[in-house]
């Protein structure tokens, strides 16, 4: 009979969990039995291991997992080998640069931390799970991380052919398409696992990058990009001709950039995934990227985006204006897309016509005419809207505004009794109406359509499990303070790192906007070719606020951080308050020049 089993009897007594004959009855017969102290209170009955790790980790301090449902993070597999694994009982979880996460089923063993932390050369984050869940989980972490490596045994070994006979193996992919049929080539089962896996992390897009050695896959997690296998050089060109087989793109073009899709379908499964793929030529090969367009997804509610109380109730009563063009701007990845399909769902209804042209489809909902382009016959935004305007529409969605011809039929759209959303690629809401100048759409045109600009991004969202709080020091409080106007505050939230998170410290985006709504003021200032600092400053006048502020609104809430905030958007060099001084010197040095017209007018 160990320490250990001695210890946790004792604390389990303590606890009330068993009485002190039931320990003392537990610990003599498990010493005669040569069996653990914790198996006997199993097979007796006297209480489950789940409500043991549940006590133990709320006297230790520790934090308690369910295993039965993890995916354990590949970095975080390559710091314990199997055989540890099993000599320590322990599982790596999670990996964040020297951070690793580790399942443990003895807290009693005070050498245990310290024996790892020099195997993996990481600081560890211990936390409790039950001795029978953790010995199934480390059976099934590793046979999963075997049958991968066996994988990639069979595609070293079957492409170890000279580099200049990829379409050979390409016609071998061809004939073993079968994604569901277990003997199929190793090359489908990979890129299969692939993209199954990165759909299972809940990543967004999949980079296939090539090297001068090897092959290194990543994933971008919430918005984040993570590394996740390394490949053999030589594997690169079978891989590639894979997907551009599922991609329907010629595999022998390898001079140029292709676009194309994956419609991912598996029998009897929950993946039902498009995926949108572009290929790039390298230096050392092609360079792919998939974005993970998932259709099993439901559309999510304006309220659930982000959006501020302020901004959501002007939003909601823009959308629902008869006629006019509003736009949603920012990078790739920043919930553009989200938010127009929320906007359409919230003013979907039986009465009105709504026709979309998407490239691609990403959500489908009800009652919605969705059209997908496709340049290759020449459908594009401009030719679907020309279609469009003699289809009878109430409302339009574009999917992006690229060109002077798209963007001269959107607002020819917007003027003639039609509300018309679309996005573009610009950096905040003011510099949008600079982008269609550039386009020469005359300024008065768009001032007569415009109904309001929305720019947003997405912050990563502090996980609700591990995040605490710390005193902001004074530079910090400074930031927030200066862009909230002086509202008061104490306290910030940081990152700390959980399984749930995965060591990171987020879980999860939010999204923050910044909502410029046209007024008789901008429309005029629009028509002048004012700057776009002239039209921020005055839209600021008019209520808008910054996407710096929300963002450290989103930071006084506490979900987000600072590092996190600033990241994401640039401070503002004039605060709310000097926009606002300056209106009122503005209109004191117009009323100063008025009276002063009229004295000069009395004296004549």
């Amino acid at each position: 009979m160990g320490k250990a089993d001695k210890k946790l009897a004792m604390m389990l007594a303590k606890c009330g969990m068993i009485s002190d004959a039931q320990r003392d009855q537990g610990l003599s017969e498990s010493e005669t039995s040569n069996s653990s102290f914790t198996q006997w209170l199993i097979d007796k009955q006297v209480c489950s291991e789940d409500a043991m790790i549940t006590t133990v980790a709320s006297e230790m301090n520790y934090y308690p997992i369910n295993l039965a449902h993890l995916t354990c993070d590949s970095a975080a597999m390559e710091t314990v080998t199997e055989e540890q694994a099993h000599n320590y009982m322990v599982l790596p979880l999670a990996r964040m640069d020297k951070l690793l996460t580790l399942a443990i089923c003895n807290p009693f063993d005070v050498l245990l931390l310290d024996d790892l932390k020099i195997i993996t050369g990481c600081d560890i984050i211990p936390v409790l799970a039950s001795e029978t869940g953790l010995k199934k989980a480390i059976e099934k972490a590793y046979k999963k991380a075997g049958d991968v490596q066996k994988e990639l045994t069979e595609v070293t070994g079957m492409l170890d052919a000279p580099q200049d006979e990829a379409e050979s193996a390409a016609a071998e992919v061809r004939k073993n398409e079968d994604a569901e049929n277990e003997n199929s080539a190793p090359i489908v089962k990979l890129s299969n696992r692939i993209i199954e896996d990165a759909y299972v992390q809940g990543a967004s897009d999949i980079h296939i990058e090539p090297a001068e050695t090897s092959v290194m896959v990543r994933y971008r997690i919430d918005g984040i990009l993570r590394e996740q296998l390394t490949l053999p050089a030589h594997t690169l060109r079978a891989l590639i001709s894979r997907l551009k087989i599922m991609s329907d793109l010629n595999i022998s073009e390898r001079r140029l950039p292709q676009d194309g899709r994956i419609v991912y379908k598996k029998y009897n499964s929950k993946f039902d995934l498009d995926l949108r793929v572009s290929t790039a030529p390298m230096n050392h090969g092609e360079k792919v990227v998939m974005r993970i367009l998932d259709k099993t997804k439901s559309c999510l509610p304006l309220d659930q985006l982000g959006f501020s109380p302020y901004n959501i109730g002007v939003y909601r009563d823009l959308i629902q204006v008869p006629y006019g063009m509003i736009l949603h701007c920012g990078p790739t990845g920043s919930g553009k897309s989200m938010t127009l399909y929320a906007a359409l769902n919230e003013i979907n209804s039986p009465e009105v016509n709504i026709s979309t042209a998407e490239d691609p489809i990403e959500y489908t909902l009800p009652r919605l005419n969705q059209m997908q382009m496709k340049k290759d016959i020449g459908l594009t935004f401009a030719s679907a809207l020309r279609c469009y305007l003699r289809q009878d529409p109430d409302i339009i969605l574009v999917g992006e505004i690229r060109d002077r011809e798209t963007a001269n039929i959107s607002i020819e759209a917007a003027l003639t009794g039609h509300l018309l959303f679309s996005t573009l690629h610009t950096n905040d809401a003011a510099t949008t109406i600079s982008r269609l100048t550039d386009m020469e759409i005359d300024p008065f045109m768009i001032s007569s359509c415009l109904v309001c600009i929305c720019a947003q991004r997405l912050l990563r969202r502090l996980c609700k499990d591990c995040k605490q709080s710390e005193t902001p020091n004074d530079d910090e409080f400074n930031l927030v303070n200066r862009a909230l106007d002086g509202i008061e505050f104490n306290k910030i939230m940081k990152p700390k790192g959980c399984p749930k998170c995965k060591s990171g410290g987020y879980k999860g985006r939010v999204g923050v906007h910044e909502l410029l709504k046209n007024t008789d003021e901008l429309r005029s200032m629009i028509c002048r070719g004012a700057t776009s600092d002239n039209l921020k400053t005055a839209a600021r006048r008019g209520g808008m606020r910054t996407l710096f502020e929300d963002c450290m609104e989103k930071v006084k809430s506490g979900l987000t951080s600072l590092t996190e905030a600033v990241g994401t958007a640039r401070p503002d060099e004039m605060t709310h308050q000097q926009c606002l001084d300056m209106d009122a010197a503005i209109l004191m040095a117009s009323a100063g020049a008025g009276g002063k017209k009229n004295a000069e007018g009395g004296g004549h």
